[in-house]
């Protein structure tokens, strides 16, 4: 692959060369001799495409997720987030053992403590992590969450998603308290279904002070 520069901006096939945007930058490589017959049907490409189905869903999951919590995602302060989460999507997806290889999904993977704990831990970019600012959440006929103290933000943002991992769909509902002092808040409990996550976010003005996804109801070390 070589970057190319060029009055014209080509894109497609050019005697035997591909040329293509990648990250906004104009590249060029060898056309392959791949055969996509031979991929969709012969044995030796098994695996293949058992990797190619579980990425195109970790690439999907993943891009839902992010417009999930849009316009917080898109102020992470990282041209690649897509690119991270999607290998996120991926590490959550390796934890599915019940699934067989080429069907193992990121649904069955967040339903592990490990992969719960990978989504809670992925940082968005430049933002701090919202588990630095949270002691405790918990769950019964509401979400209950104890705030750190000594953060300066003025709102706290909880959006809860329900998920459609078939459909690569999703319904969300966003609720927002005034900090003002306070450090405990209750918010309503939208989704009973056990596939919901939640997405917490602090601001100050338009700054985003922290944001990330939450570890389950457990308390937040």
């Amino acid at each position: 692959m070589a970057r190319y520069k060029s009055i014209l901006q080509f894109r497609g096939s050019l005697d035997g060369l591909v040329f293509y945007q990648l990250n906004g930058v104009p590249v060029v490589r060898k056309k392959s001799g791949f055969d996509k017959n031979s991929f969709k049907t012969k044995d030796n490409y098994a695996r293949v495409r058992e990797n190619s189905s579980e990425f195109g869903h970790c690439s999907k999951v993943g891009k839902m997720l992010r417009h999930a919590v849009r316009p917080f995602s898109e102020k992470s302060g990282n041209q690649f987030l897509y690119q991270s989460f999607a290998k996120l999507m991926t590490h959550i997806k390796d934890l599915d053992s019940y699934s067989d290889r080429g069907q193992r999904s990121v649904a069955q993977g967040l339903k592990t403590e490990a992969g719960k704990k990978l989504l809670a831990n992925f940082v968005f970019g430049k933002v701090n992590s919202v588990k630095d600012f949270i002691k405790t959440m918990s769950i019964d006929d509401k979400i209950n969450l104890v705030l750190d103290q000594n953060t300066e933000a003025e709102k706290i943002h909880l959006i809860s998603v329900l998920p459609n991992y078939s459909k690569y769909s999703f319904e969300r509902k966003e609720e927002i308290k005034i900090v003002n002092g306070e450090n405990r808040f209750s918010f309503e409990k939208h989704f009973e279904e056990e596939d919901v996550v939640y997405f917490l976010a602090l601001s100050r003005g338009k700054e985003i002070v922290a944001m990330g996804f939450c570890d389950d109801y457990k308390k937040m070390n």
